[in-house]
């Protein structure tokens, strides 16, 4: 119910805990979920609350822990829990497969650890800009944790008190709560998938983990001449790439045996030889500029006015 396939973006708790309109010091946690599937989208998820309900939710809530230790039931239920009680607040920042192969396609490509803290900004923008004082962070490291507490403490000119370390999710209750957040969103988004391709119904891709034979024979059956792959799939992830290579070159050999089509159509962009033809194009402006006669030059013959002006 939280996250249909079609997201991309932001989905939130209703309203922040009602204590943040008075004033109240919040303390937060972040993580993230979808870093190694090949299918799907990658989520990044937050989960809040005032530090004087620190103690309470502790006791109350003592199931939270790291999400990849629970269930996927187990999950389900804690993150209904997280939703029903209202001094929790949540927010998940959902990027789908397309956008995340988009940023790693472009011409500058954009790394997944940029992606990452960028949308780990956005989530505790988003928070502040909620009106919740958030004065401490406790963040599962992307890479380094002291460069990256460096990072978060420039990017919010030291208004929060980062904590970040590996395994954050199992060492701080907020932060193994944001990791249910983000995990349950993504579960959800592969389990309500909708394809947008004409005649792709196939659901059977498993984990969407290209370590998992189930995904990676969903890989073979699903893939287009053309378009390669359904917009599920992260064109950008090494598994996908090196796979239509392997359609293109290996199975090639065998189709050709066989006398069969190929599966993958090897496509040439002449982005290049354009840029050159181009260069080597007189402007208008210059073909329409007179110039100047040089010295020893024969004069040129004036060009009669044509007709139509």
């Amino acid at each position: 119910p939280c996250s249909p396939q079609a997201v991309d973006g932001m989905i939130e708790s209703q309203t922040p805990p009602p204590k943040a309109s008075t004033g109240h010091s919040f303390k937060l946690g972040i993580d993230e979920a979808g870093r190694g599937p090949v299918l799907g989208a990658m989520t990044f998820g937050t989960c809040y609350w005032a530090l004087d309900d620190d103690a309470a939710i502790e006791r109350d809530q003592k199931a939270i822990d790291d999400s990849k230790q629970l269930s996927e039931e187990q999950r389900s239920k804690l993150f209904r829990r997280i939703r029903e009680d209202a001094r929790m607040g949540w927010a998940v920042e959902v990027v789908s497969a397309a956008r995340l192969s988009a940023e790693m396609l472009r011409q500058k490509p954009t790394s997944l650890n940029a992606i990452s803290f960028d949308a780990t900004c956005r989530l505790i923008r988003r928070v502040l800009d909620r009106g919740v004082d958030v004065v401490e962070a406790y963040v599962d490291t992307v890479g380094d944790p002291d460069t990256y507490r460096d990072r978060l403490n420039r990017a919010f000119d030291g208004r929060v008190a980062f904590t970040v370390a590996k395994k954050a999710d199992a060492l701080y209750k907020c932060t193994g709560a944001a990791s249910i957040c983000a995990k349950v969103a993504r579960d959800e988004s592969l389990d309500a998938w909708v394809f947008e391709e004409p005649g792709v119904v196939d659901r059977g891709f498993g984990s969407g983990y290209p370590s998992d034979d189930v995904c990676k024979q969903w890989l073979r059956r699903t893939v287009h001449p053309v378009f390669g792959y359904p917009t599920l799939c992260r064109f950008s992830w090494a598994p996908a790439k090196l796979r239509l290579r392997e359609v293109e070159d290996k199975d090639a050999t065998a189709a050709a045996a066989a006398a069969l089509p190929v599966a993958v159509s090897a496509v040439k962009w002449d982005d290049g030889d354009e840029d050159a033809a181009v260069a080597n194009t007189m402007k208008i402006t210059e073909w329409a500029t007179v110039s100047k006669k040089k010295d020893g030059a024969p004069a040129r013959k004036k060009r009669k006015r044509a007709h139509f002006f």
